[in-house]
């Protein structure tokens, strides 16, 4: 041994003294309690609407000791008052383990909140230890609270009733997929029921009178809850005369209301309301009620409404005159050669066309009405008709065409102008003028055309 020899051991000796100090320092604790997430249960929280955080606590794999958990707590970030929520004694967690922990809070107000979640856990005595100690661990969360929007809308469709015949489930008809049909709400004549089985739901089809397809979407930031659908509607009038339909007048249809299930925001519910029997055509308005989520808790009822209108039913056919000439004599005779087309996709039956009398025109006597019959969608037919003008009045000719759609009876009138006088010949002939005003009247469900000498009143829309 050298004279170094005893400074080198003493050396090693500090040494290995600090290397223990310092190892004690650093010691890991026993038990390594960590927040591995905390999910906030909307993407966008809404102002008075309760929010769920879901917050899951672990206990680390490597950790030689459980903790028990002995709270969760939910703060404002930085500060130390009460806490928004708290889960107590929420368990004890081996390691490896974790748990899962729910928060609740409400926001008076939109905007960008931090928040603090706190977790508080007792470790179990490891090594000869009298007790573990305390850990605390906290996680900060933004949460971007919107303000409450309650909204909701409403599409209506009219449909035919064979537009829900389908012996295929899958089979889009009427635009309407029958298979995927939440519900289809009976009114009164067909007995339709929510949620049946496919050959009830196929039986319940058959019976539609008048169905109307109903969507409802919620637009709003929160959900639309107890939401039902009525449907009222009120016979389509063109005039202000006595037929009119006024307020204290009696519907033509009411049915509901129907109940649908709650919807949440951006969720959307489709329905078939069967609005029964319908005397004539009409314009229906749907109207649903609902309250929201925090109408709820403000004990508010369901006075929130949305409405959209629809005629039933809807017309398919679309009849016109065209190629029309006319001709005139010196004492007031006029024949009116023509053709009555159908340019729409639904097939016109009961075709009656006559003159309608008017400021220096005579009517078309009764029994004289010229009958057509049926006019396929994008045919025509040829027809004339005799009526007597006085040229010093009328400057044009209106011609009432009636027909019968769906089992509705229509009237509607176009207009043909008088040729100007020819001196020479003494005759005049023309061509067809603009469409004019249109009326509408009779049954749904009739099969009988207008006959001769039965009144049909004009109506102007």
């Amino acid at each position: 041994m050298n004279a170094d020899s005893p400074r080198i051991i003493a050396s090693l000796l500090v040494l290995l003294t600090l290397l223990g100090a310092v190892g004690g320092v650093t010691a890991v604790p026993d038990a390594r309690i960590g927040i591995d997430e905390v999910d906030v249960s909307s993407s966008e929280p809404v102002v008075d609407e309760r929010t769920l955080l879901n917050v899951t606590v672990s206990n680390s794999g490597g950790s030689p000791a459980a903790a028990n958990i002995t709270s969760v707590r939910l703060y404002n970030a930085g500060e130390d008052g009460n806490p928004r929520d708290e889960a107590t004694m929420v368990g004890g967690l081996s390691p490896g383990d974790t748990t899962d922990v729910a928060l609740w809070t409400e926001f008076d107000e939109p905007g960008e909140y931090r928040l603090t979640v706190e977790v508080v856990a007792d470790q179990e005595a490891t090594g000869g230890e009298a007790n573990g100690g305390t850990v605390t661990v906290t996680r900060d969360v933004i949460v971007d609270v919107q303000p409450v929007e309650v909204a909701l809308d409403l599409r209506t469709r009219a449909l035919a009733p064979e537009d829900l015949e389908s012996d295929d489930d899958d089979q889009n008809a009427g635009g309407i997929n029958v298979g995927g049909v939440g519900d289809l709400l009976g009114g009164g004549g067909g007995g339709l029921q929510a949620g049946g089985t496919d050959e009830s739901d196929s039986e319940s089809v058959e019976s539609v009178d008048s169905p109307v397809a109903v969507t409802v979407v919620n637009t709003g930031t929160t959900t639309a809850d107890r939401v039902s659908l009525t449907a009222v509607g009120t016979s389509v009038r063109g005039d202000r005369g006595e037929n009119a339909a006024s307020d204290d007048a009696d519907p033509t249809t009411k049915v509901g209301p129907f109940v649908v299930e709650n919807l949440a925001p951006g969720e959307e519910r489709q329905v078939i309301i069967d609005l029964g029997p319908i005397d004539e055509r009409s314009d229906v308005t749907v109207t649903a009620a609902f309250r929201a989520d925090t109408d709820v808790r403000n004990e508010r009822g369901a006075d929130r409404t949305a409405e959209s209108t629809v005629t039933y039913p809807t017309r398919e056919g679309s009849p016109s005159v065209t190629d029309a000439t006319i001709r005139t004599t010196d004492d007031g005779q006029v024949t009116v050669d023509a053709n009555l087309g159908n340019a729409g996709t639904g097939e016109l039956n009961g075709v009656v066309v006559s003159v309608t009398g008017t400021d220096g025109v005579e009517p078309t006597p009764a029994g004289q009405k010229y009958f057509i019959g049926t006019v396929s969608a994008g045919d025509f037919v040829a027809f004339d008709l005799q009526t007597v003008a006085n040229a010093s009045v009328a400057d044009e000719v209106p011609i009432r065409i009636e027909y019968t759609e769906r089992g509705v009876r229509y009237t509607e009138t176009t207009i043909v102008a008088l040729p100007e006088p020819d001196d020479e010949s003494g005759s005049e002939s023309g061509t067809v003028g603009t469409l004019g005003v249109i009326s509408i009247v009779g049954v749904v469900g009739g099969t009988g055309v207008a006959i001769a000498g039965s009144v049909i009143r004009r109506r102007d829309v």
